[in-house]
């Protein structure tokens, strides 16, 4: 069996082999393994290669907030990533800085981790995976848009493993409406239900 180390390490093989774009620093999963939840988020940005972890920047909070809300804690559950490495774009202004910003990954990027997260999903062996946005939920289900899926509870035949679509907590930051944010809340309760229906 598989163990956490040569999954790292072929992380950062990957990604320091990687030349096809710009990216800036990787990291890998954080949390207990075996775990009961798996989330699975899009890529690392500058926060959480600068701490090593996933989810600690200002979606990091958010999500840690909504985690309380349903009696969990960061400590139980394991975070993850679909693409490891940060992508990045430098762009150069009239003024001759450099300003250096995320970007989603591409889906080239996102394959050339498959087996790493498919590795890391059987290592974890969770109950649910919960997909944060729109790049883990392509990878692990067959919907296009997490508009038409999130909340809902759906088996993945290949994993074997139900996978919960979510918003991606930085979606919040960007979409300030009332019904949205009511929307998202929703979900967090539905995930716990799902969890119950699941023990």
């Amino acid at each position: 069996m598989i163990n956490i180390d040569e999954i790292k390490n072929r992380i950062k093989t990957i990604a320091e082999n990687y030349k096809d774009e710009p990216t800036g620093g990787y990291i890998s999963g954080d949390g207990p393994i075996p775990a009961d939840i798996l989330f699975v988020g899009e890529a690392p940005g500058k926060t959480e290669v600068e701490e090593g972890k996933p989810f600690v920047g200002m979606a990091g909070k958010t999500f840690e907030g909504y985690l309380k809300t349903i009696g969990l804690t960061r400590d139980i559950v394991r975070i993850t990533n679909t693409c490891f490495f940060r992508p990045i774009t430098i762009k150069e202004g009239k003024n001759g800085r450099t300003s250096v910003s995320n970007r989603p990954p591409k889906q080239s990027e996102v394959n050339l981790f498959k087996e790493v997260l498919d590795d890391e999903i059987a290592l974890v062996n969770p109950k649910i995976i919960v997909t944060l946005g729109n790049v883990p939920l392509k990878r692990l289900t067959e919907f296009i848009s997490i508009g038409e899926c999130h909340g809902e509870l759906y088996f993945n035949e290949k994993l074997g493993k139900h996978i919960f679509p979510m918003y991606h907590p930085s979606s919040l930051t960007y979409n300030r409406s009332e019904d949205f944010h009511e929307a998202y809340e929703e979900d967090w309760i539905k995930l716990k239900e799902a969890l119950k229906s699941l023990e």
